[in-house]
């Protein structure tokens, strides 16, 4: 299919040169998935600069998009929805309110919780940067046959199968 050698063929080739009692043949997957990361963060970082948000932001900003209308979640379903540790999303929803993008009420179900939810500004923002989000994801995997995209989908997702539970 591909007929150049990328940066992970010259490691794994080092690799069996010095080392050919290994098998490097794991890095192969592995080392072209941590290069990817790299370009789709050094994009999705260059889409978000013009909103003035990082990654998580965006994350915290769509988690409550998704949700509907009225745009609300509970830190505890929040932090479901985004993987981080409680401390990293109070910071987190601290820079957005902060910037006027979400606002803390009272959860009235809970006298002791609050509810987070998108202000007008940060349900605006949001709005532009999924789909310039969406669309830069898809400029990613356009080199991707529709049917090649749904196979690597799936494989990815056997892989993260096995570390997610």
């Amino acid at each position: 299919m591909l007929d150049h050698a990328d940066q992970i063929d010259r490691i794994v080739a080092l690799w069996r040169s010095v080392r050919p009692d290994l098998d490097p043949a794991s890095t192969e997957v592995i080392g072209r998935i941590v290069r990817m990361e790299y370009f789709i963060t050094r994009r999705v970082l260059q889409d978000l600069a013009r909103y003035s948000i990082n990654v998580g932001e965006f994350d915290v900003l769509a988690a409550l998009r998704r949700q509907g209308e009225p745009y609300q979640l509970s830190p505890n379903q929040m932090q479901e929805m985004v993987l981080i540790s409680s401390g990293a999303l109070t910071n987190r929803i601290n820079r957005l309110e902060s910037a006027g993008l979400v606002k803390r009420t009272p959860d009235q179900d809970d006298r002791r919780g609050v509810n987070v939810s998108l202000t007008e500004k940060g349900f605006r923002i949001i709005e532009e940067a999924a789909g310039h989000h969406l669309a830069a994801e898809a400029e990613l995997v356009e080199i991707l046959t529709p049917e090649e995209r749904k196979t690597l989908a799936d494989l990815l997702k056997k892989l993260l199968s096995t570390q997610e539970d």
